[in-house]
Order: C-alpha cells, then structure tokens, then sequence
C-alpha cells in the first residue's frame, strides 16, 4: 500500500525525496522518489526502519551487494531477435564514507509496463482487479485491449520465456570486478512472474529485483557453496512452469514442461531441449509477426478505408497484442482520420459511428473528441427530415472535427442556424465543443451563462434590500456635503434594465443597434464598475470570464486594423468558441466580406453620372454600418472623417496636408500625378542598410612584382573610363580599364588611374594624397578601394592616347612595377625617383559601370524631369553622410562633392564614392570650419543635386575641379525652390537650407535629421 512521506536522500550525484513507500519486506523497504534537480522517478531500496541493528546491517549489505551486481550486470550483453532484456540501472546511492547501515541505500531507475501477474489477472478478472493501475496511455491501451483475452497469450509468454533464459545463461558467466575482488559470474535467485515486467511501448522485457542475487566463483557455485547456477534454472522450471500452467495450459502441455530436478544434468536434459522448443516457436512467432506488421502497414496505405478495413484493423490489434506490441500509433490514427473524414464526407452516419467508436480506443487520441463527433453524427441522424444544405453543414462539422479544427466545425453549425431559434441540441453540442477544443473543466459554462446568473443576482439583490441601497450606493458626494445623483445609478430598476437591455438582450441578437454593437464587449466593460459597487468581489470574476474572449477579439480587430480580412473572418470562429451565443458575429462575418468592396468603391470615387455628394453620403452611411458591425479601424475612421468633411465642404488639399494616410483610400483627391516614378536597381526592397557590413576590399598583389604590360602580357590596358561624358575627364589622370589576372588564372577588369605624363608637378601631391587617404579608409563601405599601385614604363614611340579622341589603350606595351595594398608606403618612398627615370604612377581600383552613376539617376536634364521616390533619395544621403562620418573621424574631409563622384553599388545596396584626390587630411585634428565647409559642399553639389535633379545655384560646375577651385568655393549658396521642388517636405527644406548655408558643422547632426523625415514615412524601418 502506498504512504506519503517528506523525507530526502543524498546520493552521490544528487539529492532524493521519497515520495511513497510502496512496500517492505524480509530485504528492506522499498519507495518510489523523485531528482530534486530534474524530477526524474526512481526506486529506492534501504534497509527498514525500526528492525533490529543485526537486521539492518544485513539488509544494508544486501543492498550494497545489489547494487555491486547491477553496476556489474550494466555491460552485459543480453540479446534475442525482436525483444530487448534489460535488468535496472543503478542510478544513484548513499554516499561512500558512510559505513553499513541505516544510511544504506540504492537508487534504481522505474520499470516500464506491467509484470506478467497482472497481465494475468487483467485477463482472468478484468482491469478492475488491480488496484494503483498505470495510467499511462501505452499501458492504459494495453489493459483495455488485453482484457479482451481468454487466456495468456502464448506468442508473448514464449518471448518471455526464451528472454529470462538467455538472460539467465548471460549473468552466469559475466564476469565482474569490484573492490571484493573477481566474480565470474551471477544467479538472480529469485525468478517469478512479479518480478518480469513486460514493456510494449519499447518491446522489452526488465527483470527486476536482485536483492537476493549472489555472485559465482569460477566453478559456477557462490563462495560459501550454498547456490549454484543450476539453482536458476530450477526456479525458472518451478515458478514458470507454475505460471504457465494457469495462464495458458495449451502451451504448457506443447512444451512438454519439464519437472524440476535435483540432478547436475539439469540444464543440459531439461533447459536446452525446452529453450530449443521456444526459439522454434518464437522464429515462427517472429515471422508471424512480420507479416502482421506488413498486413498493418498495407492496411494503414489505404486512401479510402470502409467498414470492411475497420474490422480488419481490429483483428490486427488484437493479434500485435498477443505479441505483446503496440499498433503504429501514428499510422493508425491517420487510418482513423481517413476514414472517419470519408464516412464523413458522403455523410454516412452510421458508419461515422463505428468508426468513432474504434478511434477513441486509439493509443494516442483523444477519447472525447471522439465521443463528441458520435453525439453529433447521432443529432444529424435524428435530423430525418433534413434538407441538403442541413446536411452539408453536419457533414462539414464532422469533416472539420475529425481534422481538430473545431472553430469551423461550430462555425458550420452556426451559420447554418443563422437567425433561427436554437434547437435544444445546440447547447449541449456547443458546450461539449468549447470543452474538446478549448481544454476546458466539464463544468465550464458559457460566457452569456456568467452573465445571465449575475442578471438575476442583481435582481435578488434589488429585491432585497429595495432600491434605497442602490440610490444610496450610487450617489456621489461633492465637498459641500451635497448630493448629487450617478447617471448610472439614478435608480435601482433603471440599472437592471440597462443590463437586461444592453448585456442579455443585446447578446443574443443577430445585429443590435448601436452603440456597442460591434464583436467587442464595450457594453460589458462599461457596466463592471456599477456592477462592483453594487455586488463586492465580482469584477475579479467577471474579468476573468472576459480574458480570452476579449483576447480573442482584439485579435480580429488587429487582423481588421491591418485589412487582412480573411484571417479577421477565421477569427470570428474562435469567438464563437468561446461565445457561442454571441449571434452578432454572423453580421460581422458578412460585413467583413463585404469590406474590400467597399474599398474598391470608395477608392474609384463617384461614378461619371454619380453626383459626387450623393456618392459621399452612400459610401459613408456604407462604412459607418461596417463600423457599427465590426470594430474601429484607423483605416476606416480616418476615410469615414474624410468623407464627413468633404460633406462639409472642406477642401481637398487642405484634407490631404491633414489626413495624408487617406490618399492610399482615396487616390482620386490627388489631381497632379507623382513625378517619382524612377528606381535605384536592386534585388531585395532597398533599406537604409547595406547588404554586407563586414567590408573585406580585394588584393591582388602581394609584395613587389615586376612584369610586362601589353597585347599578349598578364596584364594589359584597354578602353578609357573617363570619356563616357565630358564633364568625367579628370584633371590629373587618365583612367583605363586594365585587365589582371587573379589567383585563380580569371582575368578579372579593373579601373586603373594613371597619372598624366604632362601633369606631373600638379598631380604628384595629389597623387600621394590619394594613396594615403584611400590606406586609411580601406576598410569603409562606400569607398571604392584601391586593389594595388605601381608604376608603368610605356615603351619608346607610343603615349596614352589623348581623352578628347575615346581612343584605347589596348596596344600599348611596356614594363610595369606592382606593389601590393601592403606596400603603399614603399610605394609613395619610391615615387619620385620612379617618375625621374620616366615610370608613370598608377593605381588600380575596383571598376564603377557609368550605367549607375548617380548622374543617370538623380541630374534632371538626364531623367527628363522624373525623380527617384523620396524614400530612396534619402537613403543615398544618409549612407553618404556615414561615409562622410568614417572620414571625418579619421581627420579627413573629402571636398570634392559632386553627382559624378557617386555611384550605386546594386551588389550590395549601398552609394559608393570616387576620386579622393581632392579630399584633404589634417593629422592634427579637423577644425569645426574645415568640417563644415565639407557639408556646405555636400549639401550643395550632392544632397541638392540628388533631392531637386540640379546642383545648388552658383555652386562649382560639374567637370574637372582644381584644388584651388575647391578652395575658392562659396561657404553660403542661395535656395531657389521650383514647382517640382513642392513634392518635399518642408522639414527637407529647411534642411538643405540650413546645409547651404553653413547651419552644421557635424555630419552626424545632418543624419539626425534626415533619418528623422525617413522614419516617418509610411513603411519604413525604424532604426
């Protein structure tokens, strides 16, 4: 019988609380405990409180000696086709410095399934016999299915059987060592049908109970001579031979039982003449079993299983079980599926039924889903009388149900009934379904039912204590002492019959008039105060009922807000789950169905013969009636207040600067089409980010490499990159398209700048300062990197051709000098005693295609007027401006600002920059002045440019620019706006004219506000 107890053990791996003693006896006690770490469930075994000193000290070295054996027993390899042994593993025991005694104890791991005992008596007196049964659905399924046998199976009892020889042979001679010494060997000693617990989930056989087991000495006897191994066999062939004689004579008499004996002979006359008559009739078994398990899997294959297959699967269940097995679980609920949703798709309910009565016997289902489906085919079948729309909906309820998607199947029934009085079966049905689908106590009543019994509570209460409580409870008291009567409260019956006519009447109505006739409980929330005040102790309760309803329907107003009305639909179905006298959701189903036609009329506008005020005063008597049917929506609420003032007269420009959200419902108040039509190229939706922030810029080189150039050398020069327009001509260096192996042999087209032969003494400085800057920002997104640098020597009779003449460089030939990115410095240390002996610098950058020069997409004259989408525009000054921040804190500024210096790299969606030649580094320190002359730049010849299509006025023209002329530009530049300009937003202008006008000194103060105007535009990433 179990105990409770609160006691603890420590083990050596952790601690243990006992949580039941489940029984005592000659060896010690024994009870079921539980890990304080993971709550995992063991047995533990310890010697009895309150024996004698000597009978502890015996019992602790009993159970010290088990758990030597189990330790050693762990190893041993027990074995035998389709069944797995096991004996427990020791998990666990006392701690090694305590001595034998009290404190001695074992931790064992739990049994799985049921020993052959009670299988036994499950057969011969049924599952009610047995007291403290698992309760487990493997073990639950076995009883309900063994309990059907007559007798003992005999293909289970033969897996046993065979199994505790195999083990028994196995521990004889297993060999084990601790600190006693060697052992070869193991007698359990204590062979019964109690102690052999069968397992069907993991088809295996655990023996328990090893406190009476002893170890062998090589001889095969224990150390004091007392036991032998053939002491086993004759317990097997006594207590088995016992067992099997009751619970299954037929077998007992094919095996020819043998009867114990005395004799040294014993295993080789008596157990291996029976264990080979177990492994024949096991093999057969074991074949027999296959092919069961075959016919399952065919069976469980059928697409469209009848009555017919329902039979034939019975059969086959009530055979694995005489295994000792378990059907496929899974199979066999998808089998149950199949044919409960045929039987319930051509609507035969009586066969629906039977197959309902097979599938809540299923392992791993659910008995009252099952139940439930039963109850309502047999509601379908006393509808005799039904039309075929009734029973389309009874089918669809079914179909739905055997599928678990309970909030169609009372959705079917619901619709169907419409605005009908309910029939009696409609809230026994409901109810049942709320409790399958939602897990709720079979008590649970309805949320209509809570506030029916409070109605009438209410009532009780006025009754009474008369309507002077209320009048009292309800006035308020100013602090002049003076009364002053609640509106909710003027008198006793006028609240009852607010909440007769606002909750209970207006609860069951199909569609209540406003207000609080939408799917949500306003009315309810409103009247919970008054209700407190008059009934002490109730709001807890009434908020708790309202919990998951109201969850339930902000999640559908959620689904309204966004127009995803197709879920806000399917969420109307888990209201009427959890409400399912809420009739009202059948005129918000419609409404929300009709909601995107709606939309469509009132984005299209009046109609060509459609007086335009007649056409404001339908669609918005049409959204008001949504409103009143569903639920708020911004959306909605905002077009609704559109419509009223355009009643009103208010005009349409001043609507839009007021309401802008209403021009995606209401295109038609826009007269002038959007000329931002244009887009950067991409391959994802363009976002302020980049597509890769780990920015690691190519090598090719490494070290110093000398090399020819030419035609038929490794690397060669070919086309100019700087004559695609005039103004791209630069004034210190000739750029080519020069063509170099990679590592892996691929020649690969980069961009390389040369300086020019009759430029030196201007272009020298330049060129140094290039190289340093383009060192220090090698490792910043947005600049172009340079790969390597060198020199080229061109050979006698040939130059680089002149940029006005587009001509190639492809035959050119020479000597050239690569220097890897490493070698920079060495590179400028070299520079002028190179350009002495007639070597020409270069550097070699990654290649920009003209295509995505910014001039394609943001210069007026070259868009014909259109513009990139303000989004986009923004983005491009925002990246330049954190180029801008990389350069300014590395004491650099770039000054050099113009729409042809900007390209947009579509490989990774970001702006990059060119041509640092200009740009200007101060180790010491930017001053404030220097930084902000840099953004007056910036602003006037790039954020301008690319927000309007034209350079600010009087800043530096678009060609080639001399550092002097850079020096000599303007620090303030006018702000002439245009018409095309009124698309920006006047936060943007205040901007630029402020950028212009020397209004920052700092980069990030610009980012700041552009990343402001950025994130408030609809849809975009706030970061």
């Amino acid at each position: 019988m179990l105990t409770e107890t609160n006691e603890a053990l420590q083990g050596q791996r952790q601690s243990w609380n006992l949580i039941k003693k489940l029984g005592e006896g000659d060896a010690g006690e024994v009870y079921l405990v539980e890990s304080l770490l993971d709550h995992q469930p063991a047995i533990v075994k310890k010697p009895r409180k309150g024996a004698f000193f000597s009978d502890v000290l015996r019992q602790a070295s009993q159970i010290k000696k088990e758990g030597s054996i189990l330790r050693g027993l762990a190893r041993a390899a027990f074995s035998i086709q389709s069944l797995r042994l096991s004996i427990p593993t020791l998990i666990d025991q006392n701690k090694s410095e305590f001595e034998l005694g009290a404190p001695t104890f074992i931790i064992i791991d739990h049994a799985k399934g049921l020993n052959l005992t009670m299988l036994n008596q499950v057969i011969q007196f049924g599952p009610a016999s047995i007291r403290a049964l698992p309760t487990n659905p493997e073990s639950t399924f076995l009883i309900q299915q063994w309990s059907r046998f007559t007798e003992f199976p005999a293909q289970l009892l033969v897996r046993v059987l065979l199994g505790v020889l195999i083990l028994l042979e196995t521990i004889h001679s297993t060999e084990i060592r601790n600190e006693e010494g060697t052992h070869y060997g193991v007698i359990w000693n204590d062979i019964k049908s109690d102690h052999l617990y069968w397992d069907p989930l993991g088809i295996r056989l655990t023996v328990i109970d090893w406190g009476n087991s002893q170890f062998l000495e090589s001889n095969g006897v224990t150390k004091d001579s007392q036991y032998s191994a053939l002491d086993d066999f004759r317990q097997f062939i006594q207590e088995m031979g016992s067992f099997i004689s009751e619970s299954n004579p037929d077998l007992y008499t094919r095996l020819e039982w043998p009867q114990s004996s005395a004799n040294a002979d014993i295993y080789d006359q008596l157990i291996l003449p029976l264990k080979d008559k177990l492994g024949a009739l096991h093999e057969t078994d074991t074949e027999n079993l296959r092919e069961l398990r075959r016919q399952e899997a065919d069976l469980y294959g059928l697409s469209r299983p009848g009555l017919e297959e329902i039979s034939r699967y019975e059969e086959l269940v009530q055979q694995l079980i005489a295994h000792g097995e378990l059907p496929d679980s899974s199979g066999a609920n998808n089998f149950m599926f199949k044919a409960a949703y045929q039987m319930a798709s051509e609507y035969r309910l009586a066969e629906f039924q039977k197959v309902c009565e097979n599938a809540y016997r299923l392992l791993s289902s659910s008995s009252d889903k099952w139940k439930l489906l039963s109850e309502i085919a047999e509601v379908a079948r006393q509808m005799a009388d039904a039309d075929e729309l009734t029973q389309t909906a009874f089918s669809n309820t079914l179909a739905a149900g055997v599928a678990d998607d309970w909030p169609a199947a009372l959705w079917e029934l619901f619709t169907r009934l419409g605005d009908s009085p309910r029939p009696e079966w409609w809230e026994k049905i409901s109810q049942e379904m709320r409790i399958v689908a939602l897990g709720l106590e079979p008590d649970a009543i309805s949320l209509y039912t809570v506030f029916a019994r409070l109605y009438y509570t209410l009532q009780a209460e006025v009754s009474r204590n008369g309507e002077k409580r209320l009048l009292m409870a309800s006035a308020d008291t100013n602090n002049n002492g003076q009364e002053h009567d609640n509106p909710h409260w003027q008198a006793g019956g006028e609240f009852i019959a607010t909440v007769r006519e606002e909750i209970i009447n207006k609860w069951k109505e199909i569609e209540p008039y406003p207000p609080n006739s939408g799917i949500g409980y306003t009315a309810v929330d409103s009247l919970i105060d008054p209700i407190e005040e008059l009934l002490p102790g109730t709001r807890e309760k009434l908020e708790k009922s309202l919990v998951q309803p109201k969850a339930q329907v902000e999640l559908v107003l959620k689904a309204w807000e966004q127009k995803d009305f197709e879920l806000a639909r399917r969420g109307l179905r888990t209201i009427l789950l959890w409400d399912p006298d809420r009739l009202r959701l059948l005129t918000a189903e419609k409404a929300i169905g009709a909601a995107s036609l709606w939309l469509a009329r009132v984005s299209r506008g009046a109609g060509k013969d459609e007086p335009f005020y007649d056409y404001l005063t339908s669609v918005e008597l049409a959204g008001r009636t949504l409103r009143n049917q569903v639920g708020p929506a911004k959306w909605l609420d905002e077009t609704l207040e559109a419509f009223k003032r355009l009643r009103r007269g208010t005009r349409t420009v001043d609507l839009m600067i007021e309401y802008p959200e209403t021009m995606h419902e209401l295109p038609w108040l826009n007269e002038y089409q959007s000329r931002e039509i244009l887009s950067l190229p991409h391959t994802r939706p363009i976002t302020l980010a980049r597509d890769s922030t780990d920015y690691t810029p190519p090598s090719l080189t490494q070290g110093v490499v000398e090399g020819k150039f030419g035609p038929n050398q490794g690397m060669y020069l070919a086309e100019p990159l700087d004559t695609w327009m005039p103004e791209a001509r630069g004034s210190s260096a000739r750029v080519f398209a020069g063509y170099i192996p990679s590592p892996a042999n691929r020649t690969q087209s980069f961009a390389f700048k040369i300086m020019r032969p009759d430029q030196q003494d201007y272009a020298l400085p330049l060129f140094i300062e290039e190289i340093q800057i383009l060192t220090m920002l090698r490792d910043v997104p947005g600049i172009t990197p340079f790969v390597e640098c060198g020199y080229l020597k061109i050979d006698e009779n040939q130059a680089l051709p002149s940029d006005e003449s587009h001509a190639s460089a492809e035959q050119l030939t020479g000597q050239i000098i690569h220097y890897g990115v490493e070698q920079a410095q060495n590179f400028l240390a070299s520079m002028e005693r190179q350009l002495s002996v007639g070597w020409l610098p270069y550097l070699a950058l990654v290649r920009r295609n003209p295509e995505y020069n910014l001039l394609r997409f943001c210069d007026a004259s070259s868009t014909h007027g259109w513009f990139l989408s303000l989004r986009e525009s923004l983005i491009l000054s925002l990246q330049i401006c954190d180029v801008l921040q990389f350069a300014h804190d590395r004491n650099i500024v770039y000054r050099d600002h113009k729409i042809l210096h900007y390209y947009w790299d579509a490989d990774s969606h970001g702006v990059t920059i060119i041509d640092w030649n200009i740009a200007k580094r101060q180790p010491q320190g930017l001053p404030d002045a220097e930084k902000q002359f840099d953004l007056v730049q910036f602003g006037a010849r790039g954020m301008h440019h690319i927000f309007t299509g034209r350079p600010a006025q009087g800043s530096l023209p678009l060609g080639p620019n001399r550092p002097e002329d850079i020096e000599k530009a303007s620090t303030h530049y006018p702000v002439n706006w245009t018409y095309d300009d009124e698309r920006l937003p006047n936060q943007l202008r205040i901007i630029l004219e402020q950028t212009l006008n020397q209004g920052y000194t700092q980069v990030s103060d610009i980012r700041r506000d552009l990343l402001d105007i950025y994130q408030q535009l609809p849809g975009t990433e706030k970061k």
